[in-house]
């Protein structure tokens, strides 16, 4: 009887560490899988009035479990233009478990994606500072961070290349998947069958302890953690569209009953356009080639623009208008230029919902 009773003792005194191990796994100051914990009832009784001799019981020993608890939470979002390079999402991994751990690592696409990032690789953010650069450590395999003790975390980013063309606005969604994997091996981690009895008191056995994940197929307690970031194209709306009108001809001179004639001016207007809603862009250059129409002597390029219209008449050697405003025709500082019978204007800037119009105008050869 004295026996059973110690051993029920043991039990009790069992399960209520195991009891209140679990809930508090998530703690850094878990205790380590492995650490052996011992105990022992004693049954202090008197005969009549008079104490006996305590009688000891057995000491009971068990091991700690491992339990393998991850989290991954994701730290930023990115908003890039088409074909930025290097773009990155911060994610911190957290190991909560009771023991060192490595993580498998994977970016995941998601299955509504409409486009996906050139070269996605993972990278250990040496500096933390959530952003790509030439001093982080390119991912290969769960052994290419080493051993993360209990309680310590890795901070890693999704780098990846936007592509060309994309239209603004369009979002794609990466998980960080993590996956558990045995300190100092390359080994994922299981968990052990069974329960924890006194048969196999001094074995260290493994639970999965971790949430469903945001990854497809992540689902609690599966050794793995997942979190999603997006990246999202940031693009200009640009639009051309060029217009001719006749400004004058030789005979009718400027009336509304000019023709195309030899000797007639024609006014061309090019007007940039960004939607509303999209990225400024900036660097605007827009290129008209005259050279194939002045080549077969057709057209010859006005060089004082005057259309009636404030701010011409412009000087001559200004034969460009850039929003209202004169601009000479020679490679200087002020972007507009006929070079090798083009017109080309650079160095603009167009932001969302405004419109950059350009003029010029040519004679009928």
């Amino acid at each position: 009887m004295k026996m059973q009773r110690m051993y029920r003792i043991a039990a009790i005194l069992l399960f209520a560490a195991i009891a209140l191990a679990v809930p508090q796994f998530a703690q850094a100051a878990n205790t380590a899988a492995g650490v052996s914990i011992s105990n022992q009832a004693t049954v202090n009784y008197t005969v009549g009035t008079v104490p006996q001799t305590a009688v000891p019981g057995n000491t009971v020993t068990f091991v700690v479990d491992r339990v393998i608890y991850l989290t991954v939470t994701k730290q930023s979002d990115v908003t890039s233009a088409p074909s930025s390079t290097f773009q990155a999402i911060q994610f911190i991994v957290s190991n909560m478990s009771n023991t060192a751990m490595r993580f498998a690592l994977s970016p995941v696409s998601k299955a509504t994606n409409t486009w996906t990032l050139t070269t996605p690789n993972i990278y250990r953010d040496n500096n933390n500072s959530g952003a790509w650069d030439a001093g982080d450590t390119l991912y290969a395999t769960a052994g290419t961070f080493g051993d993360i003790a209990s309680g310590a975390t890795l901070t890693v980013l999704i780098v990846g290349d936007i592509p060309a063309g994309l239209t603004n606005g369009v979002v794609a969604g990466y998980d960080l998947l993590a996956q558990a994997v045995d300190a100092g091996t390359l080994t994922v981690s299981t968990q052990t069958a069974g329960t924890k009895t006194l048969a196999n008191l001094g074995l260290v056995m493994t639970i999965f302890g971790d949430a469903a994940g945001s990854a497809v197929g992540d689902v609690l307690h599966d050794g793995k953690h997942s979190a999603s970031g997006t990246f999202t194209a940031t693009a200009a709306g640009l639009t051309v569209t060029k217009s001719a009108v006749v400004y004058s001809d030789p005979i009718n001179l400027v009336s509304v009953n000019a023709k195309a004639i030899p000797g007639a001016v024609i006014t061309y207007t090019a007007t940039v356009t960004n939607a509303a809603g999209a990225a400024n862009a900036t660097n605007v250059a827009i290129t008209d080639d005259l050279s194939a129409m002045i080549g077969a002597g057709n057209i010859a390029f006005k060089t004082a623009f005057d259309d009636g219209v404030a701010p011409s008449p412009c000087a001559a050697g200004s034969g460009i208008v850039v929003n209202n405003v004169c601009k000479t025709n020679t490679g200087d500082a002020d972007g507009a230029d006929f070079t090798a019978n083009k017109v080309t204007v650079s160095g603009l800037t167009v932001n969302q919902g405004t419109s950059t119009t350009i003029k010029f105008q040519v004679v009928v050869q």
